[in-house]
């Protein structure tokens, strides 16, 4: 069978958590042995792939279209596709589409899975990133269609799931789970074995926050428990690594304000190498996202035996279940006295030793195997209508 796999926006491969997941996913099902063929379809960058055997990768172009501004009378450019992806999935004769990121551009003729790892835009609408018109019309105008025709929807665990079935209507058969893998990287990076002391930094000496500065990311609430840890004497600094999405300059001014330059340090995007650097020196993770229900920062923590402490958001638990410690999110005190639990080694030791177990289970291989074993039950179906008729009218 042919199939599709869109990819996305590839433009800085690894430099969030969607483009993780995907580019992790195309390398295990390249290495993966089938029946099938498959065509990888992406925007961004050219040449980024390259073609083998039973793999063709296409880049999906843009081009500038003109565009009347009413409020200033004067004509703008924008990019949108060159070519529409549901005319080059029929012109390509593909059999079922897998998206592993929400396609909201047009309507998809050929069957296709649809994968989604949460709607927070609609679980937080109070944060800057999900409240602008800008966000709520791409992600609404064409979202209920795109769920509600997709063959079947692919999500993280049951937290997800219900929020899918609650707010966009569809049925409970048409859902299906799979755990996020940890991702292929981590398996072959080299490590930046000199990357904390360019930084200043000591082993167990740091708590570590790997996430991009969005608001609903909630740094702020880090940084208050380091106020706290600064008058506790509890000698540990907080480390935030991640690309700034608009909320980086208000956190640096509150560093400033409570006087704690010396016990916060803020990095940009961190290299693969010099991450895992970080994960291998922390004390701990500490991971206060107001939003799930997932996270693939704390699957890149379990592998390197990285103690994780975690908002206890259902999700979470249920992703990660007994290798975490939970705090409330909103509480700061609660953070440091969660960090203070991992002082007794017998605690620590069990939520590292949970972990090791946790992300055996959660690997791309197994991942990868689940949805061949998906394309092989909709094979069955597929058999049922020809790719060369056309059943418009009929």
């Amino acid at each position: 069978m042919r199939i599709g796999i869109y990819l996305g926006d590839i433009k800085k491969p690894a430099s969030v958590g969607g483009l993780t997941f995907e580019l992790s996913f195309v390398q295990e099902l390249l290495e993966k042995e089938t029946k099938h063929e498959f065509i990888f379809y992406y925007f961004g960058k050219k040449n980024i792939f390259k073609n083998q055997q039973n793999a063709k990768f296409v880049c999906l172009k843009y081009y500038k279209k003109p565009e009347i501004s009413l409020r200033t009378f004067c004509i703008k450019t924008y990019k949108t596709p060159i070519y529409p992806l549901n005319l080059r999935l029929k012109k390509d004769n593909v059999n079922v589409v897998y998206f592993l990121s929400p396609y909201l551009h047009e309507h998809i003729e050929v069957p296709y899975y649809a994968t989604i790892r949460d709607v927070a835009h609609r679980i937080l609408p109070h944060f800057p990133e999900y409240s602008t018109n800008r966000v709520i019309e791409k992600m609404e105008h064409k979202l209920n269609t795109f769920l509600t025709c997709a063959s079947k929807i692919i999500t993280c665990n049951n937290i997800a799931k219900n929020d899918i079935k609650t707010l966009y209507d569809v049925i409970d058969e048409n859902i299906i789970t799979m755990h996020l893998p940890y991702p292929k990287w981590i398996e072959n990076v080299g490590e930046d074995k000199e990357f904390i002391k360019k930084h200043n930094l000591s082993k167990n000496g740091f708590v570590l926050y790997p996430a991009q500065f969005w608001t609903h990311k909630n740094h702020i609430r880090l940084i208050l428990a380091s106020q706290i840890m600064k008058e506790q004497n509890i000698n540990l600094k907080v480390v935030f690594c991640g690309l700034d999405r608009g909320n980086k300059k208000y956190l640096i001014n509150t560093v400033k304000k409570l006087d704690l330059e010396s016990n916060v340090l803020f990095l940009d995007y961190v290299s693969q190498s010099e991450l895992m650097n970080l994960y291998k020196n922390a004390y701990c993770m500490v991971y206060p996202s107001l939003a799930g229900p997932d996270s693939i920062a704390a699957l890149e923590a379990l592998y390197f035996s990285c103690p994780i402490l975690i908002s206890n958001h259902l999700g979470y638990n249920e992703q990660l279940k007994k290798s975490a410690i939970y705090f409330n999110p909103l509480d700061e005190a609660d953070i440091v006295e969660k960090i203070k639990l991992l002082n007794d080694i017998a605690i620590k030791d069990d939520i590292i030793s949970k972990g090791q177990l946790l992300i055996k289970e959660n690997t791309s291989k197994s991942y990868i195997e689940k949805f061949l074993n998906m394309m092989d039950d909709f094979y069955l179906i597929r058999q049922c209508w020809s790719l060369n008729e056309s059943y418009e009218n009929k």
